[in-house]
């Protein structure tokens, strides 16, 4: 498993050693108090991802505010970080953790963990695998965009890029890597058009690929953005 991970993320490292990383920078070079901190998300709604860092337990405000949706996009919007906005402590400090997750699991099968009370893997990210399943059989873009809004965004985010990721030897981690771009670019976007409501708050923008293993497992993190903005 490790092995599979490192050839693809070769600078991952377990989301526990990460998340200490980043705190301790945070309190040591940018006077982050932690008692005055809120996080927010824009993971993936599958509840596997929520054990793949651990900034809640440095911080006082413990619930998350939710950015994303599948894959991890950041469907909520404008709206959404204007609402993140209006919840962060007086003169106090945000963190957005935001990226898109795989599976890798013990068997070292790309797209695939064991899951805590099943025998057998599944799919891990669910809506991603399903987006390239459709890119590789030229069905992409067909979703309902009403009743499954949230997986035809995706395939649209992904079909610019749909020669590449299946022309790679593991079409699920080029899927990711540009679904991280898209949000990376859409999270720096929300931002920029909803800097007016972070007044007087300090905002750090952690980035990368969550790598998800068996529930007995660490899972991992890919770091890829780590910013520090004051407003």
């Amino acid at each position: 498993m490790e092995r599979v991970i490192k050839k693809y993320y070769p600078n991952a490292e377990t989301g526990r050693e990460i998340t200490r990383s980043c705190i301790n920078k945070l309190i040591d070079k940018h006077g982050f108090d932690t008692q005055k901190t809120i996080l927010g998300t824009s993971v993936c709604s599958d509840e596997i991802v929520r054990t793949s860092t651990n900034f809640r337990d440095y911080i006082d405000h413990k619930n998350p505010f939710s950015l994303g949706g599948l894959g991890g996009f950041p469907f909520t919007g404008t709206t959404g970080f204007g609402a993140f906005a209006a919840h962060i402590p007086d003169n106090g400090y945000a963190i957005i953790e935001y990226g898109p997750h795989i599976g890798v699991s013990k068997t070292g099968t790309v797209g695939n963990v064991q899951r805590m009370g099943q025998t057998l893997e599944t799919t891990c990210c669910g809506a991603l695998k399903a987006s390239v399943n459709d890119i590789l059989k030229n069905q992409a873009g067909t979703k309902d965009s009403d009743l499954d809004y949230q997986q035809w965004k995706l395939e649209e985010q992904l079909l610019p890029a749909a020669e590449d990721i299946g022309n790679h030897e593991e079409p699920l981690v080029a899927a990711t890597d540009v679904m991280y771009q898209q949000i990376d670019k859409r999270i720096k976007e929300l931002l920029k058009k909803s800097a007016g409501s972070f007044k007087n708050t300090t905002v750090v923008l952690i980035g990368g690929i969550i790598i998800n293993t068996d529930f007995e497992l660490p899972d991992w993190f890919d770091l890829r953005e780590f910013s520090v903005e004051i407003f």
